[in-house]
């Protein structure tokens, strides 16, 4: 994992091991942190991400952030509740991104998915 103030050159990832479980019990999603010192408790950094939904796996509700959040999706599909824009199916290619607040979710997918989050709190320097 690196810090993401530090430079890193290109490299290749490894999609398919190091992954871990995200450890909030949604069993079948899975994270490999590239960068991160997002910290939440004084609201400050960011975090870059792999995540993988594995076939059938689902988050149980809708939640928001107090942080910044993009997400590409790499590779697969879910179906996503999205704020106001009801439920749709999203695949290879889509993206998002949520000011701090915004509530999404639940989110499933029936052959899993691959995909990359940013997370940000916006800096005080202006």
């Amino acid at each position: 994992m690196m810090n993401p103030r530090m430079n890193m050159f290109f490299s290749a990832i490894d999609l398919e091991t190091g992954f871990e479980n995200r450890g909030d019990g949604n069993m079948g999603i899975s994270v490999k942190i590239l960068s991160d010192n997002l910290d939440t408790d004084t609201k400050h950094g960011c975090r870059t991400r792999l995540l993988r939904m594995a076939p059938g796996s689902e988050t149980p509700e809708a939640h928001a952030h107090d942080y910044w959040e993009e997400i590409y999706i790499l590779d697969g599909e879910m179906t996503v509740h999205d704020g106001s824009d009801g439920e749709k199916q999203v695949k290879t290619g889509a993206y998002a991104a949520r000011e701090p607040g915004v509530m999404h979710g639940p989110v499933r997918s029936k052959t899993g998915c691959l995909m990359i989050d940013f997370c940000w709190y916006p800096s005080e320097d202006k």
